[in-house]
């Protein structure tokens, strides 16, 4: 039996994350695909459950992108190399931050469906 995996995906817009969660599914390889509208909200969900996938926004409310990706390390159960940061501005003091942290899979909005599985497939296979 193929293995499923998790995925957790964090926007504050919705439109995006109904998307980000049918590209995902037509995947079929998922078994649960969670969403969190806010960083403290994408916190409590990182803290309670194991991920695969995280689709992260760097600009959320309550909480940013970037303060989450601080999180990762020691004691989290998640890991960075699961993370692609989604955003619609990825300037270059965004993507620095964000390479600095480990994250190494960007995608930027608007994206299509092809480039979300592409991206999501390259870090299924580094994780294996």
């Amino acid at each position: 039996m193929p293995k499923l995996y998790d995925a957790l995906v964090v926007d504050d817009e919705k439109d995006i994350c109904e998307i980000c969660t049918d590209y995902l599914e037509n995947m079929g390889c998922f078994r649960h695909i969670i969403t969190a509208a806010d960083g403290v909200l994408a916190t409590t969900k990182l803290n309670n459950q194991k991920f695969d996938i995280i689709l992260l926004d760097i600009n959320l409310p309550k909480k940013s992108g970037t303060k989450i990706l601080k999180q990762f390390g020691e004691g989290n159960k998640n890991i960075i190399e699961s993370v692609i940061v989604i955003s619609g501005e990825l300037n270059k003091s965004v993507i620095a931050e964000a390479m600095k942290a480990g994250v190494k899979h960007f995608l930027v909005k608007p994206f299509d469906e092809a480039a979300v599985q592409s991206k999501v497939l390259q870090v299924l296979k580094s994780l294996k």
